[in-house]
């Protein structure tokens, strides 16, 4: 969800500087943080165009030491997604500290970080992929993303590696970065 489809680390950053006033340590910890974000430009139609193609999950982590951030999600979730059976997250939400723990084959996890288990997701056995969300420039909800995405979905091959590659074969995006390659906020 963070970075992915909602506009969290603006936010985040933002209250870095005023910790004290919470009695925190991150400004990820402040209690409610996390329930009143924008979502990202774009994020909202794409979901909803992907789901002709894809059946769609959340995986999100939360704070350890924030345990509103857990209930915050999921209200985000429903607020602009729906609570019933017409939601695409309906009773599709993983709230999990580690990533990788869910990584299924088939399945592609388009994540900002490759932090919590989601570069581990680039598993060639298991035939699962992490795509890092923005960090090819044209990999966003408002420019590439939705219709690369369709174009794997579409795509000839056994495999879901097989896929991307052909999709991407025209396009040369850079689909993740190197692991170490990332760099964290000054407060995580």
């Amino acid at each position: 969800m963070d970075n992915t489809i909602v506009d969290t680390l603006p936010v985040l950053n933002q209250h870095s500087h005023n910790l004290d006033q919470h009695g925190v340590t991150k400004p990820d910890q402040i209690p409610g943080i996390f329930r009143n974000l924008a979502s990202l430009p774009g994020a909202i139609d794409g979901i909803n165009q992907l789901t002709k193609y894809y059946d769609l999950y959340i995986l999100s982590t939360a704070p350890w030491y924030n345990p509103s951030a857990w209930q915050d999600k999921l209200d985000w979730l429903t607020e602009h997604f729906g609570n019933d059976a017409q939601s695409p997250f309906y009773k599709k939400v993983v709230l999990a500290h580690q990533k990788d723990l869910v990584k299924n084959n088939d399945a592609i996890l388009l994540d900002d970080r490759p932090y919590h288990g989601a570069s581990a997701w680039n598993d060639t056995q298991l035939d699962s992929f992490w795509l890092q969300y923005g960090y090819d420039q044209h990999l966003v909800w408002q420019d590439q993303l939705v219709p690369f995405l369709i174009e794997i979905a579409q795509a000839p091959g056994n495999s879901l590696h097989s896929r991307i590659n052909f999709a991407n074969h025209n396009h040369h995006y850079d689909l993740h970065s190197p692991n170490d390659d990332f760099k964290k906020e000054g407060w995580e």
